[in-house]
């Protein structure tokens, strides 16, 4: 049975401990000429090892580090491909009654459930009220809209992925803080999402801290 190497919290504190380091410099993420923008779905800043694996699992694992907002692919200690990410804001939204969250992107070990290209994002009732729109019935068509999740998704439960996005430019910003974008679900560029797809299974851990 898949569970965190001898506790959670062991494996939190080694894992903050292999990604605390600073990242080493890269080529800028935007022209010179504020253009196009330059960008590898899939590199690694630096060499990342653990002393130890951070998930008890024979296969690949996920370990999205969200202070550093970045995702990474293990194999046993070896990070082998990690992309910039985007996590949630830790906004509050309140319109009384049942009508609070607060967007973070919660923490703990999941695991992919199923994956999907091209996905239909189910919108939940928050994102109308935070747009001052009435609600709609639950199975409206308002409700499915196409490219609201990029062109990939690794479903992990509890409302949760790692997708892709239409917005690809609040993922390039260097500075992790800017990159808090979402309103809990990890993402990705619509590249990075559909090579970590291809990457996985179906029953690949993830780790979130």
């Amino acid at each position: 049975m898949t569970h965190v190497t001898r506790s959670f919290h062991v494996a939190i504190a080694l894992a903050l401990a292999l990604l605390a380091a600073p990242v080493s410099a890269q080529e800028s993420l935007f022209a010179p000429d504020g253009g196009e923008v330059r960008y590898r779905a899939e590199f690694l800043e630096r060499d990342v090892v653990a002393d130890v694996p951070l998930v008890n699992h024979d296969g690949r694992y996920i370990v999205v580090h969200l202070a550093e907002n970045r995702v990474f692919l293990f194999e046993g200690t070896e990070a082998i491909w990690s992309a910039p990410a985007g996590t949630g804001t830790g906004f509050r939204l309140d319109r009384g009654g049942e009508h609070r969250w607060k967007f973070d992107t919660p923490k703990g070990l999941m695991m992919v459930k199923r994956m999907e290209k091209d996905p239909i994002w189910q919108a939940p009732d928050w994102h109308f009220l935070e747009s001052g729109r009435p609600v709609p019935a639950p199975n409206h068509p308002s409700r499915f809209i196409r490219g609201g999740m990029g062109n990939t998704a690794l479903y992990l439960g509890d409302g949760i992925a790692i997708h892709g996005t239409e917005r690809p430019e609040l993922l390039l910003n260097p500075d992790p803080e800017a990159r808090r974008v979402s309103h809990g679900c990890i993402r990705l560029t619509n590249e990075a999402a559909r090579t970590l797809m291809h990457m996985v299974d179906v029953g690949t851990p993830v780790l979130i801290f």
